[in-house]
């Protein structure tokens, strides 16, 4: 297998770096009994959560208009459990390790995620790892913009051409089907990390270029 040596490095944030599928789901289900539908296992979560977030809401019985209507306070209602439940989260497997062995290689890591900017730096801090990356991309609102649409392919696009990184040079780490979809918008390679927001199955369906079970596996497709 020919070794991956990629100068930029853009992780997803949340099930990827930070473990945070319970709290999720947990939070999903207040938010899902707010809007009058049943909450769901953690095993119907990972088999339809989706971004952007609307159609998962349809799935479970919740229209677009009943959740567009009251995006705000359904908004406030994920946010607040979900920040008490996530309060402690650690890492996934193996995230410090990788991210060390980055650094003794130079290479530049950022963060590129769905979530608010001042959560994400907030707990980069909180677990001593806000020195391995250059850059937090994420949003600087109260959340609700992932509803309809998500930014990530444009604002991956536009970090990589103003630092100028090539396409070629550039690997994305996810656990959702959102990774696979902006590598092959953008012609980067993609790894996808198994048991975070969605099933294995669907993450295989995906076809990220490689999948890794914990983060530090990825060592093993660096070279040097």
């Amino acid at each position: 297998m020919k070794k991956l040596s990629k100068k930029l490095w853009v992780f997803d944030w949340n099930g990827t770096i930070l473990a945070d599928t319970v709290p999720s789901w947990k939070a999903g289900n207040v938010c899902l009994e707010f809007y009058g539908a049943k909450p769901i296992s953690l095993k119907e979560h990972r088999e339809t959560f989706i971004f952007p977030i609307l159609p998962f809401y349809e799935i479970h019985g919740v229209s677009a208009e009943t959740v567009l209507e009251r995006r705000d306070e359904g908004n406030e209602v994920f946010q607040s459990h979900y920040e008490r439940y996530a309060a402690n989260t650690r890492t996934r497997h193996g995230a410090r390790a990788l991210l060390e062995h980055l650094k003794l290689q130079n290479a530049e890591c950022i963060i590129l995620s769905n979530y608010q900017t001042d959560k994400i730096e907030g707990h980069l801090k909180r677990l001593k790892l806000d020195h391995y990356f250059k850059y937090v991309s994420a949003h600087d609102c109260g959340g609700t913009t992932i509803l309809q649409s998500t930014t990530k392919v444009l604002r991956l696009k536009d970090y990589m051409e103003t630092y100028g990184h090539a396409p070629e040079d550039t690997v994305i780490i996810g656990d959702t089907m959102e990774e696979p979809e902006i590598a092959r918008a953008l012609g980067i390679t993609s790894i996808g990390i198994t048991d975070g927001y969605i099933s294995r199955k669907r993450l295989v369906e995906a076809m990220p270029k490689y999948i890794v079970t914990r983060l530090d596996k990825i060592k093993f497709l660096i070279g040097g």
